[in-house]
Formats: C-alpha cells, structure tokens, sequence
C-alpha cells in the first residue's frame, strides 16, 4: 500500500484532477480534488503528497492530498453508504477542509448540497454517519493552526483562453455550463494579473467556484 509519495511534478492537469509524480523515475498518476490540486507546485517543482491506495479487483488508484487531514476525512467520506472515492473527492473539492468540516459538524444539509454530484440524501446520510465524527479532526485543526496546505461539454462565451479552460474545468466537475458562464462571467474582471497561464487558471477557478458555492 502506498501512503505518501515525494517527488517531481511531472503532469499537474486541473482540466481532470490528475498529477503525475516522478518518483526516482516511477511516475505515479494520483487523482486529486481541486482544492487540492491548488496546493500543488508547478510541473518540474518538488512536491509530497499524502496517497490512499484504493483496491478493486479490476483496478488500483491512488488518491492523494496535501495533508494527512485531508486524507483521514477522505476516509471519513468513503466510510459513508453512498459515497465512493470519486464521490469523496468531489465533496473535499467543494470547499476548503475547514468549511466542509463546519457544514459536517453544523449539520448544514443545503451547503453540502452545493457540491456537484451531491442530492439530498447523500447530504442526510453524510452528515447521519459524520457529524460526531468530524469533531476529533476539526479540533486537530483547530490545535495545529492548519486549514489546509498553503498554496501559493460546452463551450463558454469567451475567446478568453484562460476563461475557456476555467470553464473546462468547472464543468467537468459538475457545474452547469450555463451557471459556469455566469459566474466566470461575474468574475474574469476581478482576477489578479498573473503572467502564469496555470496560475491565472488557479485563481480565476477559485474566484468562480467562490461565486458558484454562495448561490
């Protein structure tokens, strides 16, 4: 079983939540959530990333994150009837960790419905199985100072390239195309001017995921 990986960036792919970690010339594609993905460095940097190797029969994955937290509520979530790993990915990539903790702990069914893919009764079931759960990890948190790890198909209604990858991306983790124009439409304006095309895709994604979660 693999638990942690240290390596280079090899591939950082936001459009489908994959990086490839070169590991002393093994490259290990990991699937991550997009709030994870953010506390990836850039390809040909050094990064470590916490793994929870998934089994089946037919297949071997490796889900990672940037902190042993995320990784202990991505098992919290995959302990739930009803969500598997790509669910749990989905829900951890839906708000910083802190939040999806509160929401849990709170028992706040109509936020955790926000997050693409998840309905009304994965949101009840969820908070039926976690809500005492979450409270040892939000005080772990709370101890440590850590929120989590510091960071530095339709077509959009942009010829923005930038605007037209976000929108890419925001769709294919689930967010309606007509509600992802309106959002990057609300938001391309008030992106910081970064010269970085990935990093101007980081921040203009996380500007809109901000817009589309306060609906």
């Amino acid at each position: 079983m693999i638990g942690w990986l240290s390596g280079i960036v090899r591939v950082r792919d936001v459009t489908v939540g994959e990086v490839i970690l070169d590991v002393g010339g093994v490259g290990y594609l990991v699937v991550v959530s997009w709030q994870i993905m953010a506390a990836v460095p850039d390809v040909g940097e050094a990064c470590e990333l916490w793994v929870h190797t998934h089994v089946r029969e037919d297949a071997l994955s490796l889900f990672a994150f940037a902190t042993p937290e995320e990784r202990r509520m991505f098992r919290l979530l995959t302990s739930v009837p009803l969500v598997g790993p790509k669910n749990a990915i989905g829900v951890l990539g839906g708000f910083p960790l802190i939040e999806l903790l509160a929401a849990i702990g709170d028992g706040e069914r109509r936020t955790l419905e926000r997050i693409p893919g998840v309905g009304k009764r994965t949101a009840e079931r969820i908070l039926l199985d976690l809500k005492e759960k979450v409270e040892p990890l939000q005080q772990a948190l709370a101890g440590s100072g850590k929120t989590t790890a510091p960071r530095r198909k339709s077509e959009p209604m942009s010829d923005d390239p930038i605007v037209v990858e976000a929108h890419a991306v925001l769709v294919n983790l689930g967010w309606r195309p007509k509600l992802v124009d309106a959002a990057l439409d609300n938001v391309a304006d008030k992106r910081p001017p970064l010269e970085d095309d990935e990093r101007a895709l980081d921040a203009l994604v996380r500007l809109a995921l901000a817009k589309l979660m306060a609906r």
